[in-house]
């Protein structure tokens, strides 16, 4: 489209009277003003790109903090938890392999009914039914549920000191949720339409009199038509790839995430009881 625009308007200023006489006129300014739209364009250009990278690789940075904590908190159910209460650690585990099934369900924006399945197989229908009647969204709720079950073993714990790994357990429990509440933000704070409404009216405004600052340049029509076919594809292009990886959650493996978090806490659960060094 916007080749044969470039050639039917060099063809109508340089063939057609009413071109010679009235479109010409036009040709007079359009150097200017290609020069004065030109940085505008380029700084907004630059702008909607470098946010849109920055939200993408701020969000491949959540997921891999999420299998991070994720694996320090399996490793803490494993080795305190697991010893004085095997149902709470086995339950924690649960929950905590569904928590990236679960976030992968809210950013994609899949239905609770597509994921009852999943968390019936993986929680039981009693502990499925409870997660799903909550007010609150399903990763803040499995959140809650992991530091409730941690607290539990906690207080009925004989040892003094299970205050220790209790802390750390909260810790992690606390960078998961930060993780939870920092992919909800990417998720409900996109770059402001504003922004690119004015992007795109600029561009317009550009591609529209880019046929007449070549004409004016004496640029010949198929070489205006290719130049301008050219141009056209560049800005559009940069354009259509800012808005693209603007929302970065369908562009982000997050099933192979998924699923490696749960290998990583199955694992770890699995894991045998290390031999007392006194007997080695």
């Amino acid at each position: 489209m916007s080749a044969l625009y470039t050639l039917v308007t060099a063809f109508a200023l340089r063939h057609l009277r009413i071109g010679q006489y009235y479109l010409g006129s036009l040709t007079k300014g359009a150097s200017s003003a290609m020069a004065a739209l030109g940085a505008p364009l380029a700084l907004l250009l630059t702008l909607r790109a470098n946010a849109s990278l920055g939200r993408l690789n701020e969000a491949r940075l959540m997921i891999g903090r999420l299998i991070l904590h994720g694996r320090n908190l399996a490793s803490f159910l494993r080795a305190y938890v697991q010893p004085v209460n095997p149902q709470a650690a086995i339950m924690a585990a649960r929950y905590l392999s569904v928590l990236g099934w679960s976030i992968k369900a809210l950013v994609r924006y899949e239905s609770d009914d597509s994921q009852r399945e999943v968390y019936t197989i993986m929680l039981g229908k009693k502990e499925a039914d409870w997660l799903l009647s909550q007010p609150i969204n399903n990763p803040v709720a499995i959140v809650f549920r992991l530091r409730q079950l941690v607290a539990d073993v906690g207080m009925n714990s004989n040892n003094p000191n299970f205050f220790v790994p209790h802390s750390a357990m909260e810790a992690c429990i606390n960078d998961l949720d930060a993780v939870t509440g920092g992919l909800e933000r990417l998720l409900s704070s996109p770059i402001p339409p504003t922004y690119s409404r004015h992007l795109s009216r600029i561009m317009v405004m550009y591609l529209a009199i880019l046929p007449l600052a070549l004409v004016s340049s004496g640029t010949p029509s198929l070489g205006a038509m290719v130049a301008g076919a050219l141009v056209s594809y560049v800005l559009i292009g940069v354009d259509e790839i800012g808005m693209e990886i603007e929302n970065p959650f369908p562009l982000l493996p997050l099933q192979q995430a998924c699923g490696a978090l749960q290998n990583i806490v199955g694992d770890h659960m699995l894991l045998p009881d290390i031999p007392n060094y006194d007997e080695a």
